[in-house]
C-alpha cells in the first residue's frame, strides 16, 4: 500500500524540510568525496591533457547514518541503514584544455532485511583549463572552470512510496553547478582548493506545496604528496552550506543545511593506463552539521584510460 507523508499545519513545512534535506545531502555529497585530481568537486573522473577516452567503475557503501536537526541535535534516523553505489563515468578529451564527462550511480538502499535498488540522477560535466600548470612557474597552480548538470529524474523523497525511503534515489530537482579548481602536482607534495555553486534548475511540487531547494557553495581544500605517475595519497575537507529552501515562493525557516566532512585518497598504477583508488570519508563530528545526515563513506574505484 503506498505510504504518502502527511504533515499537520504546524510542523509539516519544518518535518518536509529535515526530509528533504538529509537526502539532498545524502545524494549530492556523500559519494563523491574527492575529485581525482585531489582538489574537490563531485567528478569521480577526471582526463589528463594527453588522454583522449577514459571509463570509470567505483563502488561506494555508505554507512552509520546519524540524522542532525536544525539545531545540531541528534534525531531519528528514518532512512536506510547502509547504502551501495556503484559509479559508471565516461569521458571523452574536447581539446587539450577541455573535456566533458558522464556519470550515473546504481543504488541499492538497504535497512535490515529489506533493500530497493534503481538507477540514481545522471550527472553531464564540463572541464576547461584556463590556466595550465609548468616547469617554468611551479608556484602558478592550474586553473580549471567546471560546469555540470544533474538530472533530477530518479525517485526522490517527493514521490516516496516506501515507508523507511528505500525508494529514494534522487533530489527531485534538476541542479546546474558552476566553480573552480585549484591543483598544484608537479612536485611530490600537492595541494589543492575548489569552490563550487549548485543552484536548482526549477522546484517540485509536494503535498505540502512547490518546494525549491536553496543554493549551495561547497569549498574543498586538498593536501598530500605523489610518487610520480606511480601513484600518490591525499587528504582534505570539504565545507557545504545550503540557504534556505522555499515553500510556495517563501522561505523555510530553519531550513539551511550545513555539513563538514574530512577524506583520505589514496590511488596507484596497476599497470599502463590503469589506476586503482581507495577513498575514505567521514562526517567530522566535532563542527557544526544542521539539517544533515552524518555518515561515512568507503570507495573503491577502477580507472583506465582508453
Amino acid at each position: 500500500m503506498k505510504q504518502q507523508l502527511r504533515f499537520t499545519s504546524e510542523i509539516g513545512p519544518r518535518c518536509f524540510c529535515i526530509l528533504l534535506v538529509t537526502y539532498l545531502s545524502l545524494f549530492n555529497s556523500s559519494v563523491y568525496a574527492c575529485a581525482s585530481c585531489g582538489s574537490g568537486g563531485d567528478d569521480p573522473l577526471i582526463l589528463f591533457p594527453w588522454e583522449t577516452w577514459k571509463a570509470h567503475l567505483g563502488f561506494a557503501r555508505v554507512s552509520d547514518f546519524e540524522l542532525i536537526d536544525q539545531k545540531g541535535e541528534t534525531g531519528y534516523e528514518f532512512g536506510p541503514e547502509s547504502r551501495n553505489t556503484t559509479i559508471v563515468s565516461f569521458g571523452r578529451a574536447i581539446t587539450n584544455r577541455s573535456f566533458v564527462t558522464l556519470t550515473a550511480p546504481y543504488i541499492v538502499n538497504q535497512r535490515r532485511e529489506r533493500q530497493m535498488s534503481g538507477w540514481g540522477d545522471p550527472m553531464v560535466a564540463v572541464r576547461y583549463t584556463m590556466l595550465q600548470q609548468s616547469l617554468e612557474n611551479e608556484s602558478i597552480p592550474q586553473v580549471q572552470f567546471i560546469a555540470s548538470y544533474r538530472t533530477g529524474d530518479a525517485v526522490s523523497v517527493y514521490e516516496t512510496a516506501d515507508p523507511a525511503r528505500l525508494d529514494v534515489r534522487g533530489s527531485g530537482v534538476p541542479e546546474a553547478r558552476v566553480g573552480i579548481d585549484l591543483w598544484s602536482a608537479m612536485k611530490s607534495i600537492k595541494y589543492g582548493a575548489a569552490q563550487t555553486v549548485t543552484t536548482p534548475v526549477g522546484s517540485k511540487d509536494s503535498e505540502i506545496g512547490d518546494v525549491k531547494p536553496g543554493v549551495a557553495f561547497r569549498t574543498t581544500l586538498t593536501t598530500g604528496y605523489g610518487w610520480g605517475d606511480q601513484g600518490k595519497v591525499l587528504c582534505g575537507v570539504n565545507r557545504e552550506y545550503s540557504f534556505k529552501k522555499s515553500l510556495n515562493g517563501q522561505p523555510l525557516e530553519d531550513s539551511e543545511m550545513l555539513a563538514h566532512t574530512a577524506f583520505l585518497s589514496a590511488d596507484a598504477m596497476v599497470q599502463r593506463n590503469t589506476n586503482v583508488r581507495f577513498t575514505f570519508a567521514k562526517s567530522l563530528g566535532l563542527l557544526d552539521h544542521r539539517n544533515v545526515s552524518k555518515s561515512q563513506t568507503l570507495t573503491m574505484a577502477v580507472q583506465r584510460s582508453l
